[in-house]
């Protein structure tokens, strides 16, 4: 006891405090500071090394010596008259206050602010370091040899139905596969693009740029099957497995979880215990309910892709199947998860009423939460729970929801999210995400376009072309883009864009945004603008009908700030309005295109977001025509 009343005497133990909180907040400091100088990696071990060293010696000298108003004298050397050892103490422990203080302040400045961009930063770096390893790497050795295409199975059964039964344990089969670590797995869309077509297997593993193809058919009888599954070299042909079974449909599981671990065993990836569970988890145990789903999908694509049918209506067709696929298979996610896009539509809908968005915006959050629910990998939970969370009207803690859906690995791409989070900085760590959803899956005109959204957001011209570059590898007949336009008019350049005296005619909302914004940068004023676009009101069902969000963009970007504000506060009075306002900072890309006191809705899930406000200005825009500079 002696011993520690002597310590607290002279002062040790307030500079043992000191010391560590104070090494604390500068080894804190130099982490964040040092990278931004691009400093090597030995300096901050340096730094770390001086201030361990440094501890006992300061731990000495407030041992040994006494500070007196003359300086340093040692301990015992020191008349009683000369002593300010009291106020020494207490200078001290203010000194440990204010340094405490700080670092607490540093700590939660680095947890809520710095962290999630870091984190972010990290994520986009790490995966732009994978894609580029993995591009020079296929450059020189070609595709991953666990790579993979599994293409529908053939319905050889006379009953033209039963293509969604063979359809569907395609899909299962792929979805299986995916589940694998180290396995390489080509996304639906893409392996579906071959359906019914007669195209040589090595084109196809060029095209996708895999090792491997697994190819089948399907021949149902009542309610037995006799399917077939043969594995292909893709780069000579050469089958390196095959087998037939003859099962009841009961036994479907079984069977393409037979074939995975086969497929798998054959490109000489083992499985254990912990993989075959995932892998059974993934899969759908009821065959009624991926028929259902089948039929649904087919429904969903025809409602986005076919004219005459129309969106709204074609997504409500597609969801009763969904349902169905549900009744049986309560933990189907992917049902859950593709039925919220009718809701979404609904939402951003122009046409739809007040009390429909309401009840679209009850079901949607509960769709999305027992899609995060049954996910069968972390990455889709995590997308449906941020996707769940913008559409809702409470954003606390959104940043690291957001920071948390896009760190995680995987070759998922989100829905609506990518639009949404552009609008507040977010588009570097959305880039390496999409990019490997468009190398998962390359003929999936959404990842794609998903890319071109958040670079245009971003400002980043450069990349919306090196984006189309890419993606013409594996469309060459695809067409200039709106947004390839919007980024030849960021480059300035005048002569390879269309004339302007020549109308465009006929466009949808998107488009028409697009265009003000292509009419802004060549210094058009708004009617002329407006001229430039005339007849431009499509209103076809299966574009989107948006017109609420582009006109206010329109607003915004020709300077009228009253009009703007006046079409920001409609918006923000409907359900999901913090979404519909995202879209349109997106959209504009001119920082904030309205005032928030026009949107206390907004304003409010803003403040308790931590979300960026005002946005980043993404594109400069010429002085408005005929107004001061």
């Amino acid at each position: 006891m002696k011993f520690i009343s002597e310590l607290k005497r002279r002062n040790v133990i307030r500079m043992a405090g000191l010391y560590l909180v104070g090494a604390w907040l500068v080894t804190q400091v130099a982490a964040t500071l040092l990278p931004v100088f691009e400093a090597p990696a030995w300096v901050m071990k340096a730094v770390v090394a001086v201030l361990a060293v440094g501890f006992v010696p300061a731990l000495i000298v407030a041992w040994a010596f006494e500070l007196t108003p003359e300086g340093l004298k040692r301990d015992g050397m020191v008349p009683p008259s000369e002593s300010i050892a009291p106020q020494t103490a207490r200078r001290m422990d203010r000194m440990l206050l204010v340094v405490s203080a700080l670092a607490l302040a540093y700590f939660g400045f680095d947890k809520f602010v710095l962290a999630p961009q870091r984190d972010a930063a990290l994520v986009a770096q790490t995966t732009r370091a994978v894609v580029a390893n993995a591009g020079a790497r296929a450059a020189k050795q070609g595709p991953d040899p666990r790579s993979i295409a599994v293409l529908p199975f053939a319905n050889m059964s006379a009953d033209p139905e039963n293509e969604f039964f063979s359809d569907g344990l395609s899909e299962e089969v792929l979805n299986s596969l995916a589940r694998i670590d180290r396995m390489q797995v080509v996304g639906r869309t893409s392996s579906f693009q071959f359906k019914g077509k007669n195209v040589d297997l090595r084109g196809i593993g060029q095209k996708l740029g895999v090792a491997h193809i697994l190819e089948g058919s399907v021949r149902r009888d009542g309610e037995r099957a006799r399917i077939t599954a043969q594995l292909i070299r893709a780069s000579d042909g050469v089958h390196l497995w095959s087998q037939t079974y003859d099962r009841t449909l009961q036994d479907t599981l079984a069977v393409q979880l037979d074939i995975a671990e086969q497929v798998a065993g054959a490109l000489g990836v083992l499985l254990d215990d912990k993989q075959r569970g995932t892998m059974r988890k993934a899969g759908v145990g009821n065959v009624d309910a991926f028929i259902h789903y089948q039929k649904a999908w087919k429904l969903y694509l025809a409602a986005h892709g076919d004219k005459s049918v129309g969106l709204l209506g074609g997504l409500q067709l597609a969801n009763a199947e969904f349902d169905r696929a549900i009744a049986l298979e309560p933990n189907y996610s992917m049902a859950h998860y593709a039925k919220a896009d009718l809701y979404e539509h609904t939402l951003i809908d122009d046409h739809t009423t007040h009390a429909e968005r309401a009840d679209a915006q009850r079901a949607v959050l509960q769709t999305l939460q027992r899609a995060a629910a049954t996910g069968p990998d972390a990455q889709q939970r995590e997308f449906a729970l941020a996707e769940r969370q913008m559409l809702g009207d409470d954003w606390r803690g959104i940043t690291d929801q957001l920071s948390k859906a896009l760190a995680q690995p995987g070759c998922g791409a989100p829905n609506w999210m990518p639009v949404f989070a552009s609008a507040f900085g977010y588009a570097d760590a959305l880039e390496p995400v999409l990019a490997r959803a468009a190398t998962c899956d390359p003929l999936n005109a959404i990842n794609w376009n998903t890319r071109t959204w958040v670079a245009r957001a971003d400002g980043k011209a450069e990349r919306i072309k090196a984006i189309y570059a890419q993606w013409r590898t594996y469309a060459p007949a695809l067409p200039q883009a709106p947004h390839e336009r919007l980024a030849l008019a960021m480059l300035g350049h005048e002569d390879k864009l269309p004339p302007k005296t020549k109308k465009l005619e006929n466009l949808g909302a998107a488009e028409f945004g697009t265009a003000m914004q292509i009419a802004r940068l060549r210094g058009l004023n708004r009617a002329q603008a407006q001229a430039w676009t005339a007849g431009r009101r499509n209103e076809d069902a299966n574009i989107g009908r948006q017109w609420q969000i582009v006109e206010l963009v329109e607003a915004a970007l020709f300077g009228d700030r009253a009009d703007a504000n006046r079409r920001a506060a409609v918006l923000d009075a409907r359900p999901a309005g913090g979404l519909l306002l995202a879209v349109a900072v997106t959209y504009c890309g001119c920082g904030a295109p309205f005032d928030l006191s026009a949107t206390p809705n907004f304003k409010a899930r803003l403040a308790e977001s931590g979300l960026r406000w005002p946005p980043p200005v993404a594109i400069r825009y010429p002085p408005i025509p005929g107004t001061a500079p």
